[in-house]
């Protein structure tokens, strides 16, 4: 048990920093981006053909992330271009139907689950230290830093410098903040690309452990937005806590027989008792109010 929770906090890091990119591009460009996993799934995809082809890991990886900014960046260009006033939903359901088309494109691509399933290689899966008998591999302190340094920068960006200042004044204003001199088009386009990246480094980092395949490693949409849900869209440390337990508590379920093939719904349990909860908390405020 132990030793699966400690697997599970690998992916628990992955899942806080893809909660984390759901929450900035929410909090920075005012979408939720439902294609952002599918777009990562692009970029770790050509990084693992760049290897089979014989490049080598670290340039491979360079140039997957960097397809990856690249795509985003074009997505985010696309929605900056022809959707920038439209409402949330609308947007968010923009989307959606991106991410149902690169899916399609990707297992067209790059297979799916019974054909398509890559060996990823994995830098970061040496053992590093052993507790108790337990082993502790590299990847676990990694995803851990990687989550906590952007929670941490990033907060700190948003707070204290004007650049934050700016991206904020971006989500929240955008007409206002492009009438005062701010490049809003540039700066959101920026924040797809910086998203891009960072979400095809997460694929990567837990695509050992859960599978090589497209459709797999794209369906994580769902945990991040499961994970999300924990800091309301808002709070990046909640955000960066909620990934932690949500893979703590998947690394323990894989360890019961009986409930490990339903690991797949923690997500959408997470995301129900969320809905229901704040709706209740919803009904109470409005109970009280009267």
């Amino acid at each position: 048990m132990v030793n699966s929770v400690i697997a599970g906090l690998t992916s628990g890091g992955g899942y806080a920093l893809l909660g984390l990119c759901v929450v900035l591009t929410y909090r920075l460009v005012a979408v939720v981006n439902f294609a952002m996993t599918a777009v990562g799934a692009f970029g770790a995809f050509v990084m693992v053909s760049l290897t089979d082809a014989g490049l080598d890991v670290w340039s491979s990886l360079v140039l997957g992330a960097a397809s990856a900014a690249l795509l985003s960046a074009a997505l985010g260009a696309a929605l900056v271009r022809w959707f920038a006033g439209h409402r949330e939903r609308t947007k968010a359901a923009v989307t959606v139907a991106l991410y149902v088309a690169l899916t399609a494109v990707g297992l067209r691509l790059f297979g799916g689950t019974t054909t398509g399933a890559h060996r990823f290689p994995d830098p970061f899966g040496a053992p590093v230290f052993t507790v108790g008998g337990v082993v502790v591999p590299r990847s676990v302190l990694v995803s851990l830093a990687f989550a906590a340094l952007i929670t941490l920068g990033v907060g700190l960006l948003l707070t204290r410098t004007g650049l934050g200042l700016r991206l904020q004044a971006l989500s929240e204003r955008p007409a206002t903040a492009e009438v005062v001199g701010i490049p809003a088009p540039r700066l959101a386009v920026g924040v797809w690309a910086g998203v891009g990246a960072v979400t095809m480094l997460v694929i990567v980092l837990v695509a050992p452990r859960l599978g090589g395949d497209f459709s797999t490693l794209s369906g994580l949409i769902s945990t991040a937005l499961a994970v999300a849900m924990v800091g309301a869209f808002r709070s990046l440390p909640l955000t960066l806590a909620g990934g932690l337990v949500l893979g703590c508590l998947e690394g323990a379920s894989s360890a019961v027989e009986s409930i490990q093939k339903y690991q797949g719904v923690v997500p959408f349990l997470v995301i129900l008792v969320l809905l229901w909860w704040r709706s209740r908390g919803e009904v109470w405020d409005t109970a009280h109010s009267r």
